[in-house]
């Protein structure tokens, strides 16, 4: 980690303003509560609210590393990173649900704190804002490469809950086959470490070659990151 501070300290700034901009969102005001919910959920606000409570933003460091490193301008891909950030943490508000956990981050979760009916709710929403976050890259990107950044985003949506799917279907079995429990960890863990890589490249503007070939990482990455 020590390697890449230089870089994180200069992404991280523009990418926690982006993100308190996206969920200061005018919409989410006409609703009393809610976007106070998903401030607490980003460790922004509460008791324990800090850094602490905000978590590592790894996944959209490394897509703006990434985009950094294959000669692009690392600000463009800003609305990319934002996406990942926000559709991570809509997976963590849910995951606790479903995992019954009472703390994230040495806090109450969202669920153990408003409710399971509210962190749902709030979960959506978070999913949503994700999507409202990548529609800006529409002002930074051709229309094809809008397009395939949309794809593959939709794609990851799909593959996160298909692992977290298994992940719950295998909670009690004693075995699962080995092949199964590479799809289950390449699905809830690799798929969004992958498509961070994958969009970094292609929003820096590398060749197809050069997408697939960090993409792979992104996949080997999230695996033995799980």
């Amino acid at each position: 980690m020590n390697a890449f501070s230089p870089f994180f300290s200069q992404y991280r700034p523009r990418l926690e303003a982006l993100l308190q901009e996206i969920l200061d969102y005018p919409i989410l005001k006409d609703y009393l509560g809610m976007a106070a919910m998903l401030r607490y959920h980003m460790g922004w606000e509460g008791e324990g609210a800090g850094q602490e409570a905000q978590g590592k933003s790894l996944r959209p460091l490394l897509l703006l590393l990434i985009a950094d490193a294959v000669g692009g301008d690392w600000e463009r891909a800003l609305p990319a990173a934002a996406a990942v950030e926000l559709l991570h943490n809509f997976s963590l508000i849910h995951d606790d649900i479903e995992d019954r956990s009472p703390l994230r981050r040495g806090r109450p979760t969202v669920w153990a704190r408003w409710g399971e009916a509210q962190a749902i709710n709030a979960g959506d929403a978070m999913f949503a804002i994700a999507f409202m976050a990548l529609n800006r890259l529409q002002h930074v990107l051709s229309p094809d490469k809008y397009f395939r950044s949309q794809s593959l985003f939709v794609e990851t949506c799909l593959r996160l809950t298909g692992g977290q799917h298994l992940d719950i279907a295998f909670e009690q079995d004693r075995e699962i086959p080995l092949e199964h429990y590479w799809t289950m960890i390449a699905g809830k863990t690799a798929a969004l470490i992958q498509t961070c890589a994958h969009l970094g490249a292609l929003i820096g503007g590398a060749e197809e070659s050069v997408q697939h070939a960090f993409a792979q990482y992104g996949n080997a990455l999230g695996l033995c990151f799980q």
